[in-house]
């Protein structure tokens, strides 16, 4: 009677922990770059909220620090996004000047103290810093760029505790330039960090935080980290603060 009674309760138990871990070894084993980038954008609002939007500003705050902890500055940033037509634009000021930059229709213009300013290297510079802002803050939409190559990597486990699903993407062949690693939450695909070697270095961005006014959730608060060449923190360069200041919706 015990052997039976045995056999009527724990082989169910056991069928069932197979099933699960089938189900759950197909779900990764059938996980590829393009379906990882769909389930994180849906994770993240969707695209059809994204359309939604015409222009949306926002604020940014920098702290940057030193190797031995110490504030080194604080740069205050107004930055706006607007489509069709595509426009970003910068503010800012320094303890010397007050700046603004745009790019409007692939051109670049940046202003000093309502001056226009044309050096080509500020210029740049500007630019540079201009697709950055858009680049970053609308992740992981961006992502679907075709000129992205894309390789996932599977499940992995960054700073020796946090599990992740790990995406390589590149924009060129070139050894020397950048190689972004976006590692995503298992279970709910939202974006749970940024690895970037740039210029030889690594740097570790975590997203601590979300936004919740668009539904998309954007970047509230971020924090990032040199790695040493092992892979763990050396310390933290930069924290950073998003707050939406207005959204400007396209009319139905």
């Amino acid at each position: 009677m015990l052997s039976y009674l045995l056999k009527k309760t724990v082989i169910p138990k056991l069928i069932l922990i197979g099933v699960f871990l089938s189900h759950n070894n197909c779900s990764q084993s059938s996980m590829n770059s393009e379906t990882l980038i769909q389930k994180s954008i849906a994770a993240h609002g969707g695209l059809d909220l994204l359309k939604t939007i015409k222009s949306i500003q926002y604020s940014k705050s920098t702290s940057l620090y030193t190797k031995s902890g110490e504030l080194e500055k604080t740069v205050d940033q107004y930055i706006t996004h607007q489509w069709n037509p595509d426009q970003t634009s910068i503010a800012w000021k320094n303890k010397e000047s007050a700046f603004f930059a745009e790019k409007k229709s692939n051109k670049v213009s940046l202003f000093k103290d309502g001056e226009m300013v044309k050096d080509s290297l500020e210029l740049i510079r500007a630019a540079t810093n201009l697709d950055a802002a858009l680049y970053v803050f609308w992740q992981p939409f961006k992502l679907t760029d075709p000129s992205a190559k894309k390789v996932y990597l599977g499940k992995q486990t960054i700073l020796d505790s946090i599990e992740v699903l790990t995406l390589k993407v590149s924009y060129t062949d070139d050894p020397e330039a950048d190689l972004w690693f976006y590692y995503f939450h298992p279970k709910n695909y939202k974006i749970r960090a940024v690895k970037v070697i740039h210029s030889r270095r690594t740097s570790l961005i975590l997203n601590d935080s979300y936004e919740t006014q668009t539904g998309l959730s954007l970047n509230k608060t971020r924090r990032s980290f040199f790695l040493d060449t092992l892979g763990h923190i050396d310390y933290l360069k930069a924290a950073y603060r998003y707050g939406i200041e207005s959204i400007e919706l396209n009319q139905k």
